[in-house]
């Protein structure tokens, strides 16, 4: 046994292939790397947007504060209207108190000026700051019934007239409220103030630095407008809210220049988190390809240098405990196979050439004795003692042609067409044991088989096995059977049936014992050498015992 033994350890397993973890490492490295990546961007994005929605908030905010403050100035002026209404002289219509009294109202007010309108519609009285006398005193007298501003008056409301153009280009906007006497209603006093003058837009001017832009319109007529518009290029932000009095509408707008200080703090935060991360990743990626990947490697480099036959090879695993260990355990290994390859190789040469020199001799002695011995039971000492030693020899020579063919890389090792094959190993066996019938039978006689010498010692080990375990007279018929892929080898015999154990070391991983081991070693050839030849075994037992190999057929490119 130990004539093959090394040479199939060393040559009869495929190296290991390649794992990649190099690749693969970096692969995994580079899909977590765009991950947090994307997801530092999305997040950044996320934040940006929140940003701009906050942005949005605070306007609203705004415009809210200045729609507020809009409508609770104007409230106030219509409330000093309507204080105002209740002096007498407002009620005597044409009088000189009554003028008297409209321009004491103009002066001590921020209004620009100021009229009564008697019930028939007649304005009675006027006072405005830079108009003339001579005009002032044109226009009393004349019919303003037609005004919306007295209709309502005199309903009984104080109104708050929407802003009309000026001669000047103005925006003026009028405060009507009921003048009461008596118990009724006897004429409206209504009051006048510029919107872009006085203390009317000081809310506005006051908020304006937060808000970027701001635009107050009534009924598409713009009473103030400053900085960006919500439909200028750039606008990120706007803003709307309505005055409740009087229905204008105030807009306030922020754009992407307004908020790039904060949003270049934002990238500027983001870019410097995506940094960190892939900072970090690289510092992590590093030492787990140092800790791990690194070590797999080397640990990978010496596996495949023991399956090549480099025993002797070390490897130097770094980081902790656990990679010292299992570098020390295979070092270990490593340095056993290499002196279990020098104990095997040398007892396989004592074995094979000792074995083969002193069986030499004793069969050419056996040889003899049966020639010259004139006994009928020495005669047949001598021919068994000179089978057994010729059988030996022949193992031997198995031996060799199986070490050879196996330290010889399998691509280099020639097919052989199985026929041939067959009939000349038959005929080898029929001269050796004349008494034993061997028949063949195959379907195909051109089909190659890999290796052709180790095939060929496979089926002169079955064929010799059935023999020698046989009867007298023993039987054995050979039937070779092909498929496209597939060439298989039947063995079928008379004898009294392979024993469990050699079945078992045939068809099972099975680990001799001092209690359970195999009769011989041509058996064990079989099994190594079909294993290696990446063939499969079946065996079975009825009327005697049938072995089937079944190896690979070889197409010729």
């Amino acid at each position: 046994m130990s004539a093959v033994v090394a040479p199939l350890f060393m040559c009869s397993v495929a190296k290991l292939p390649t794992m990649r973890l190099r690749r693969r490492f970096l692969v995994a490295f580079l899909v977590l790397t765009v991950v947090l990546s994307v997801l530092s961007l999305a997040g950044f994005t996320l934040y940006r947007d929140a940003t701009i929605a906050q942005e949005e908030a605070a306007l609203e905010g705004v415009s809210e504060t200045m729609a507020s403050q809009l409508d609770v100035l104007l409230t106030e002026k219509g409330q000093t209207v309507g204080l105002w209404t209740e002096t007498p002289a407002l009620a005597d219509h044409h009088s000189q108190r009554q003028a008297a009294s409209v321009r004491s109202f103009v002066l001590s007010t921020s209004f620009s000026g100021a009229s009564v309108i008697a019930a028939n519609g007649t304005m009675t009285a006027l006072y405005s700051e830079g108009t003339a006398p001579a005009q002032s005193r044109a226009l009393v007298g004349q019919q303003f019934g037609d005004r919306e501003y007295f209709q309502r008056a005199m309903a009984g409301e104080t109104y708050v007239s929407q802003p009309v153009s000026a001669e000047s280009g103005n925006r003026i906007v009028t405060i009507s409220a009921p003048i009461h006497s008596g118990g009724s209603i006897v004429g409206t006093f209504n009051a006048a103030f510029h919107v872009r003058r006085g203390d009317f837009l000081a809310p506005i001017r006051q908020e304006q630095s937060t808000a970027g832009g701001v635009l107050v319109a009534a009924n598409g007529t713009t009473l103030y407008q400053r900085g960006p518009q919500p439909g200028d290029e750039g606008a990120v932000a706007v803003a709307n809210a309505t005055v409740d009095r009087t229905g204008w509408t105030v807009s306030t707008t922020r754009t992407e220049s307004a908020v790039r200080s904060e949003l270049r703090s934002i990238t500027l935060l983001g870019l410097g988190t995506l940094g960190l991360v892939l900072a970090s990743l690289s510092v992590f990626g590093w030492w787990l390809y140092r800790e791990y990947v690194a070590n797999f490697e080397r640990l990978q480099g010496g596996l495949n240098a023991l399956v090549a036959g480099e025993y002797g090879t070390t490897v130097s695993l770094s980081g902790p405990t656990e990679w010292t260990n299992v570098a020390e355990h295979f070092n270990e290994l490593s340095e056993t196979l290499a002196r279990r390859r020098v104990e095997v190789t040398v007892l396989n040469r004592v074995l094979r050439h000792n074995l083969r020199n002193a069986m030499t001799v004793v069969s050419g002695t056996a040889a003899r004795i049966e020639e010259s011995a004139q006994e009928e039971r020495l005669i047949e000492d001598a021919s068994l003692i000179k089978r057994r030693g010729e059988s030996l020899l022949k193992l031997a020579d198995h031996a060799r042609i199986v070490e050879t063919s196996l330290r010889t890389d399998r691509s280099e090792s020639p097919p052989r067409p199985i026929g041939p094959l067959v009939e000349e190993t038959v005929a080898d066996l029929r001269a050796e044991y004349p008494d034993a019938t061997v028949a063949t039978e195959w379907s195909s006689e051109s089909a190659l088989v890999p290796d052709g010498d180790l095939v060929s010692v496979v089926v002169d080990e079955l064929i010799r096995n059935a023999i020698i375990h046989g009867c007298a007279e023993p039987t054995v018929s050979i039937d070779v059977t092909t498929t496209p892929e597939t060439v298989s080898i039947t063995v079928d015999d008379d004898g009294p049936g392979l024993p469990d154990v050699e079945r078992r070391l045939l068809t099972e991983s099975f680990v001799e014992t001092p209690t359970e081991h195999g009769s011989g070693l041509g058996l064990w050839v079989v099994k190594w050498v079909v294993e290696w030849l990446d063939g499969s075994i079946d065996v079975a037992l009825d009327d005697g015992t049938t072995v089937t190999i079944t190896l690979p057929q070889v197409h010729e490119e």
